[in-house]
């Protein structure tokens, strides 16, 4: 059996489905209000409140907020009777917040208790400690205020008095009102809650919502891809580049994604969508510093399918250029209807200073062997180390601009590919001659097919050398799909597909290519056009053909168009260089134009402003392009 793995597809979209799921609000202390404990919760007009329970009894509007210091809870507690000691206990009224914190692979459970004090009687107290056994809170602050028919209850718990909440934005969370009516035989009576809380199944708490400041910027994202109440699969935090601060690093949906106070000053994001056709495809992302710069670099395993297959890719993705790069990838596992075969890679850490080593080694393989797995080496990756290759393992180190190989060892068990193929007996007729490649129409033909494009006609069709070695290659626009393909391109059996980040087939203005980088091949230009309520703009996208990937170079918007005024860029690329300049403007000024010098928070670059900026010449450094 011969099986190979082509076409798989790159993936991009600007209305991917959404998701909605019941979240528990806490607002950053700060966006709206300046909170002080003192009893009052005039303060809190600009966070969110939560109703809990109803009536005049045993019910309360509660809120939660937070800064750098800790967390702060205020509460307006309806209660017809408050039952207090002087020593508080669990069967006394009380606002508890239950919190899990990510621990490994679980939650660990904490519970923050809020007992009102009485006049003359007895003090607020705070208690934190594990689920149903409140201790001492060290730092922490409480006030009780009256309020009609109850009263008010307002806290801060520092964070280094709650177990686990270094990575307390990864948690999940509920709270709840406590209320024993009857001192002498105090039971509860009633226990209204936001979420029930069962204690052997924490993560089916629902997850923390952190709004406002920092995560202002991740809430724009999600409400830019139509993503509104969507939590992230993966939610991980380090210094993966700029300043010293750690970045949140998420994956939601389909979307890699980082945003932090030091991330374009703690107000914007950048993302990129994975390669991959489900959420479910992401395994175990972590960060780790593979450089040796004191910086994070994102390592995860990405499964990609199509009709023939699957392939897993360990993807490392890099964020020293202020935008998200893939740097790295190794193919670890191939499927096919017959068997698969998987290889290992792990990460030795580097001296301080130093980049750490990633080795590859051959693994096992089922129902696969050197004659029924017979493809060309992955193009846009190192490939799999099999079994009976010619390698045993292989070592890569960053050496200043990209993984390089260092060292490998030979594969005593070796098997020659011609061997794995040769006739069993010399009694055995000789094997049919191999047919010849499929040209680029058959190709193009069998990618319709697979897309349901059967009768499609190309609305952009360039030739140029994009990728591979220094042949042509067909760049071909199906609406919203491209696909490359070309004699010398992997092997001139296979197609690379993109699908270009447009709501529709008509919103593509424009694909063509141009040398622009200093290579002797060409990057993809693309035009594409967004409309953002009543404002229509045209964002430039460059992409290049890279071993590990097909990168964005630069994404900036070259037109702006309201209300039949027009701003428009004048683009010209070609001979190792772009240059931007400022075009033209109709029907907008100085004076007039509305959006002042605000930069765009979503990771394109606005568009030049003819009464105020000049031309811009890009060149090619790190990875991008950015200006001279």
């Amino acid at each position: 059996m011969r099986s190979a793995l082509i076409g798989l597809a790159v993936l991009l979209s600007f209305a991917p489905r959404a998701h909605a799921q019941v979240a528990l609000p806490i607002t950053e202390a700060g966006e709206g209000a300046s909170l002080r404990v003192d009893g009052s919760l005039r303060e809190w007009r600009g966070v969110r409140f939560l109703d809990v329970g109803e009536g005049a009894d045993a019910s309360m509007r509660v809120a939660l907020a937070y800064d750098g210091g800790g967390l702060y809870v205020g509460a307006e507690v309806r209660d017809e009777r408050l039952i207090r000691t002087a020593s508080p206990g669990t069967d006394e009224d009380a606002v508890v917040v239950t919190l899990a914190m990510p621990r490994g692979r679980g939650f660990d459970g904490v519970e923050i208790w809020l007992w009102a004090g009485e006049t003359g009687r007895s003090a607020a107290r705070v208690g934190v400690g594990g689920l149903g056994r409140p201790g001492n809170a060290r730092g922490a602050q409480i006030v009780e205020g009256p309020s009609r028919g109850g009263y008010v209850v307002e806290a801060f718990i520092p964070w280094n008095a709650i177990p686990g909440s270094a990575r307390w934005q990864e948690g999940r969370g509920s709270v709840r009102l406590r209320d024993v009516d009857s001192a002498a035989r105090p039971e509860v009576e009633n226990e209204p809650t936001f979420a029930a809380v069962d204690r052997a199944h924490l993560e089916l708490l629902p997850t923390l919502a952190p709004s406002g400041g920092q995560s202002a910027a991740f809430e724009s994202f999600l409400a830019s891809r139509q993503l509104e109440g969507a939590r992230p699969a993966h939610d991980l935090r380090g210094d993966v580049g700029g300043d010293a601060q750690p970045e949140r690093v998420s994956i939601v949906d389909r979307f890699l994604v980082v945003t932090g106070a030091g991330w374009q000053e703690g107000r914007g994001f950048s993302f990129v969508q994975l390669p991959i056709g489900a959420a479910a495809d992401v395994r175990e992302p972590r960060l780790v510093d593979l450089t040796g710069d004191g910086k994070s670099e994102l390592v995860v395993t990405l499964r990609q399918s199509d009709d023939r297959g699957s392939r897993d890719l360990w993807q490392v993705f890099s964020f020293a250029t202020g935008q998200i790069q893939p740097a790295f990838a190794i193919e670890t596992r191939k499927a096919t209807g017959a068997g698969s075969v998987e290889s290992a890679v792990q990460v030795r850490a580097g001296r301080r200073g130093q980049p750490a080593t990633i080795e590859a080694r051959t693994g096992r393989a089922q129902g696969l062997d050197a004659s029924t797995l017979q493809e060309a080496p992955a193009a846009d990756a190192e490939p799999i180390l099999v079994p009976w290759g010619p390698v045993l393992s292989r070592e890569y180190r960053w050496d200043g601009s990209r993984f390089a190989r260092v060292s490998e060892r030979p594969n005593p068990r070796y098997v020659d590919p011609a061997t794995a193929r040769a006739p069993a007996t010399a009694t055995t007729s000789a094997e049919p001659a191999t047919p010849p490649p499929p040209g680029v129409e058959d190709l193009l033909s069998a990618f319709r097919r697979e897309r349901g494009l059967r009768d499609a006609r190309p609305t952009f069709r360039v030739r140029a050398n994009v990728a591979a070695d220094a042949q042509e290659e067909e760049v071909v626009v199906y609406g919203r799909d491209l696909v490359v393909v070309g004699p010398g391109f992997r092997n001139g059996s296979g197609w690379f597909h993109f699908q270009i980040p447009a709501q529709a087939a008509g919103d593509v203005l424009d694909v063509r290519t141009a040398e622009i980088t200093g290579d002797p091949r060409h990057e993809i230009l693309m035009r594409v056009r967004q409309n953002i309520g009543d404002v229509r703009r045209e964002v430039l996208l460059v992409f290049q053909f890279t071993p590990v990937g097909f990168p964005a170079l630069l994404q900036r918007e070259v037109a702006r168009e309201q209300s039949g005024r027009r701003i428009e860029n004048e683009v010209r690329a070609g001979n190792g260089t772009l240059e931007i300049r400022p075009g033209t403007a109709r029907g907008w000024d100085a004076s007039s134009w509305p959006w002042g010098d605000t930069a765009a928070t979503d990771g394109i670059a606005p568009p030049l402003l003819p009464w105020r900026d000049r031309a811009v010449t890009y060149a090619y450094s790190g990875g991008r392009l950015v200006p001279r």
